[in-house]
């Protein structure tokens, strides 16, 4: 959650330098498919990060992992009077995470872990910015399938005494789940945006269908009455609106996940649920627009 913070105070930082408004953007929320598709741009997005898997079941620590990651996709940032810019996303992505490419910690008796995963998702966000310069915070939400392609035990930490079904049950296949990013993206050019987040990444060792269905139905229900309630408040204050819509819709899906942590399938099955694999990782990288 201390990435989270950084960004939000980042944001503020940045925001509180435009002037309020009221009712100058009452076209912002015009958003046609057809003109994502005939209007977005081609993306290339790279990203490397730094972050820790969990699981609650599990009590040895894990070490730290490294990611790289990288997304293909379609970008399109709509702007309207006095400078608001509303960010859609669409993407495809490919990961790697290791605990042999970071290098931020050095922690013993640590399980160690290789994982890929791939998956295909969406980001948007309501910022401020002009064709040369941008600053747009923004909440992704992706589906991901996710395969622990080995695992190894601390040294000195007999088989015996570690015998982890749990791990071994998503060792060499691929898994899967759901994921969160809540980040800022900063263009520099038209072409060029550096881009920085916070994600929350939930993995299922077992996928119940209909537990999940619902469990997803419910946290999108509320997320789009809150979006309903955010978009009002920025069609009557923008810049203040604008922080108001990233940080509630921050807090919403982080804590959500924070309650699927432990009961993956929150709140149906809660008798039946069990901890999921986690992952929570710091990503910087760049976006690339053509």
């Amino acid at each position: 959650m201390k990435g989270v913070s950084i960004l939000f105070l980042f944001l503020i930082s940045g925001l509180l330098i435009a002037q309020d408004s009221t009712n100058i953007y009452e076209d912002y929320l015009d958003n046609n498919v057809f003109d994502f598709i005939y209007k977005s741009h081609p993306m290339v997005e790279i990203n490397y990060g730094f972050g820790t898997p969990q699981n609650k079941n599990i009590s040895l620590d894990f070490k730290d992992v490294g990611s790289w990651d990288i997304k293909f996709g379609r970008s399109e940032q709509k702007r309207y009077e006095g400078l608001l810019v509303d960010l859609n996303e669409r993407y495809i992505f490919g990961s790697y995470l290791s605990s042999s490419i970071q290098n931020i910690s050095e922690t013993d008796n640590a399980i160690t872990t290789k994982t890929y995963r791939f998956g295909f998702g969406s980001r948007d966000g309501l910022g401020f910015g002009s064709s040369k310069f941008s600053v747009v915070p923004y909440i992704s939400q992706d589906f991901v399938w996710t395969k622990l392609a080995n695992f190894q035990r601390p040294i000195g930490i007999r088989m015996p005494d570690f015998d982890s079904p749990i791990l071994n049950n998503y060792i060499g296949t691929f898994r899967f789940g759901d994921k969160s990013a809540y980040g800022i993206k900063v263009g520099l050019t038209s072409m060029i945006q550096l881009n920085a987040n916070y994600e929350t990444s939930v993995v299922y060792r077992r996928h119940l269908f209909w537990y999940w269905s619902g469990s997803m139905l419910l946290s999108q229900v509320g997320y789009n009455l809150l979006t309903q309630f955010t978009d009002d408040i920025v069609d009557r204050s923008p810049v203040i609106g604008t922080i108001f819509n990233f940080a509630l819709k921050a807090g919403y899906q982080y804590g959500y996940y924070l309650l699927r942590k432990e009961d993956m399938n929150w709140p149906l099955n809660t008798s039946g649920n069990e901890a999921p694999l986690t992952f929570e990782t710091f990503n910087f990288g760049v976006s690339f627009i053509f």
